[in-house]
């Protein structure tokens, strides 16, 4: 058991959340003990009605013992330390904030390393315990003789084991630092501290707090090393110097870099994605010097042996030229494909976005050395160098995914959801699909108030998802999360998913937003139909086998080839779309003919049947909104594992809303080069999509 000491002094301001962060604790062997110091104001009184409001099994592990007389802290917690029934001692200074994991995670630590004694990292915060971005680091490990010149262990932080460290080292001096002054008696026994850099503590710290006055503190610290270390003049003067070198130094690094090591962090690890970019244009400097140049440069000589003069003579800013051109076309696809979207996106999608931007670039090039040669050239050679930077596209992403990972750790989240949402295991269940980026520490519902949720994400945590919170309440908690610098992450409505396809005006001193009643231009929606036509084509000639294949399959096992179902198509039309009757591989291969008629498009919301359509209309009419475009024989949702195929015509409503989402994001953002990286990515998966679903 860990027996949790806290000194009460005028502390009825505080006494409540300290009770409470104790009581959050996900370590659950615990005893607290508040001693009162004859405090003046109503800390008595608030601590009884805390306890008085906890449920039993909580309030049975508080005591509260009422000093006659005012003695100070060291001999308050001098007294929670007499009547202390665990084996391991913490502190806890009243005003002062725990993280829910604190106590669990400093066991594990101590128990890892076999350690007696060992504290954490922490964080500064204001008055009201908001962390301000300050924090103080402790080393892995540190001995007596390094605790002299460095007083970073924090009373809060501490964690000590009884077996190994004997009560007596642990009780406090009546004087200035009483804490420092335990901790170097404890380590100048020959027991030394173990330190876990893992920020579990907030340290509330106002402006006008005392413990910011240096002048006193090089005092308190002057006495320390005369009374408690008994060094002489010179050595106290010595350890007094280097103390103030450590302090300075922590503080300049603090201010200078770490506060802003997350900035430093994400520029160093998007730089990989230039990297990757240098190295395209590498292999492409490689073709161009060995094999495009010499033909450019030699002389144009016609088929018929007519002469067109010399070739074209570069320099060596002619070729960078020729290769910042090059560079700077792969950099502007790539922005605008999502390929350099580290972080954001998954590495497989990168991957792909960055092949098609390469694909683009390298055609684009080809027709520029064409240009400059008067003549069409070899693409043989361009063909080569685009296999070797594919290959080098998915060992690089791979490579720059997993640095990522390393460099950012997954984000300790609290999970919000809206009152009216009774699965929060299915929420957690989807972030943890995602660990690499998201670790949930906890999840909340709003029916507590929109104060309770308030003060939650004020505490600790890295980041706060709104799941299915709408309207007032998600403005309150955006407008808080913002004024208090803690990132947001919202799952958006259909609503907002609205306003992704807006375009700006600046006609005047008040922005505009224009959102434009359909998505698609005519002249895509043209692009769009002659690429339909081509692609469908190629591909019922390629997989005329395996439909054939499948089609037997399935005659033999219900009687009956193609399964016939009328689906809603672009502006509320019906049409009657083929499937495979037998639910096997190459079953949405007949597909192809509804596209090549024209029914469907490729990419496109997935089709769904009438008779779901009219069903889920009558409940939420924003299902329109997937007929502004044709529906598709693969897309958006189904790159997710999300089908429609999987569910059945009285589904739930939160099922189909959550493909609903997905076809919208695609509506509402888009463009050829999407329907690229579909087309790449997941044509001919459509089957196997559908499956995945099944089993998430």
């Amino acid at each position: 058991m860990i027996s949790i000491i806290v000194p009460l002094y005028n502390a009825a301001d505080y006494i409540e959340k300290t009770i409470e962060t104790v009581a959050s604790q996900t370590y659950t062997d615990w005893e607290l003990i508040l001693v009162d110091d004859k405090s003046k104001d109503d800390s008595v009184n608030k601590a009884k009605q805390c306890i008085a409001s906890l449920d039993a099994p909580t309030a049975s592990k508080i005591r509260l013992i009422e000093k006659e007389k005012n003695a100070g802290a060291a001999e308050a917690r001098n007294t929670g330390l007499d009547a202390a029934q665990g084996r391991y001692i913490a502190f806890l200074d009243a005003d002062d904030v725990w993280y829910p994991h604190k106590l669990e995670h400093e066991l594990m630590f101590m128990n890892k390393h076999n350690a007696g004694f060992v504290c954490s990292s922490y964080q500064f915060g204001d008055e009201n315990a908001t962390p301000t971005g300050k924090v103080v680091r402790v080393p892995k490990r540190m001995s007596y003789k390094k605790a002299l010149s460095r007083t970073i262990i924090f009373t809060s932080t501490v964690l000590i084991d009884t077996e190994k460290v004997d009560k007596e080292l642990i009780r406090m001096p009546n004087i200035g630092s009483e804490d420092t002054a335990t901790w170097w008696k404890i380590l100048k026994s020959g027991i030394d501290i173990y330190g876990l850099d893992e920020q579990l503590v907030i340290y509330r710290r106002p402006a006008t707090s005392l413990s910011s006055n240096k002048g006193k503190a090089i005092t308190r610290i002057w006495k320390l090393y005369r009374q408690v270390a008994e060094l002489g003049v010179i050595g106290s003067a010595w350890h007094i110097l280097l103390w103030a070198i450590n302090a300075t130094s922590r503080r300049i690094l603090d201010d200078g870099v770490r506060r802003h090591l997350e900035s430093i962090k994400r520029f160093t690890v998007l730089q990989l994605s230039l990297i990757g970019l240098l190295i395209y244009t590498a292999v492409y400097a490689f073709a161009w010097f060995k094999v495009y140049y010499p033909v450019i440069s030699s002389p144009f000589i016609s088929q018929d042996g007519y002469n067109f003069g010399p070739g074209l003579k570069l320099y060596f800013k002619g070729h960078l030229l020729i290769l910042m051109i090059y560079f700077m076309i792969l950099w502007f696809l790539s922005v605008n494909n999502g390929s350099m979207k580290m972080g954001y996106l998954k590495t497989r999608q990168i991957a792909w976005n960055q092949i098609i931007a390469l694909a683009f670039t390298n055609v684009t090039s080809y027709a520029q050395i064409s240009l400059m040669r008067n003549w069409l050239v070899s693409p043989k050679a361009l063909m080569q160098c685009y296999l070797i930077q594919i290959v080098l596209a998915l060992l690089w992403t791979a490579l720059a995914g997993y640095i990522y990972q390393i460099v950012f750790a997954p984000r300790e989240t609290l999970i919000i959801y809206g009152s009216d949402y009774d699965n929060a295991d299915e929420i957690v269940r989807r972030f943890e699909d995602s660990n690499d980026r998201f670790k949930v520490m906890k999840t909340m519902s709003m029916s507590g108030g929109v104060n309770a949720v308030e003060a939650e994400c004020s505490r600790w945590y890295g980041c706060v998802v709104l799941y299915g919170v709408y309207g007032t309440q998600r403005k309150e908690i955006v407008d808080f999360c913002y004024s208090h610098y803690i990132r947001v992450f919202i799952v958006p409505d259909v609503d907002d998913l609205l306003m992704r396809g807006f375009e700006k005006m600046d006609l005047w001193d008040t922005p505009i937003l224009e959102l434009k009643e359909y998505s698609v231009s005519w002249e895509m929606r043209l692009i769009k139909r002659a690429a339909d036509i081509c692609i469908s084509l190629v591909l019922i000639v390629i997989t005329s086998p395996v439909l054939f294949i499948a089609f037997l399959i399935s005659k033999s096992k219900n009687g009956h080839a193609i399964e016939k179902s009328i689906c809603m198509s672009k502006d509320g039309r019906t049409f009657e779309r083929h499937l495979l009757s037998y639910d096997c591989f190459g079953c949405t291969l007949p597909m192809l003919w509804d596209v090549l008629k024209g029914h469907i498009s490729m990419i496109g919301p997935e089709p769904m049947k009438e008779s779901m359509y009219r069903r889920l209309v009558d409940e939420d009419n924003r299902f329109i909104y997937r007929l502004r475009v044709k529906p598709g024989y693969t897309g958006y949702a189904l790159s997710y594992g999300r089908s429609l195929r999987n569910l059945s015509d009285d589904c739930d409503l939160k099922d189909a809303e959550s493909i609903l989402k997905l076809d919208m994001v695609y509506i509402q953002e888009y463009s050829i080069m999407q329907d690229l990286r579909l087309m790449f990515g997941l044509l001919g998966s459509s089957d196997q999509r559908g499956k995945e679903s099944e089993t998430r």
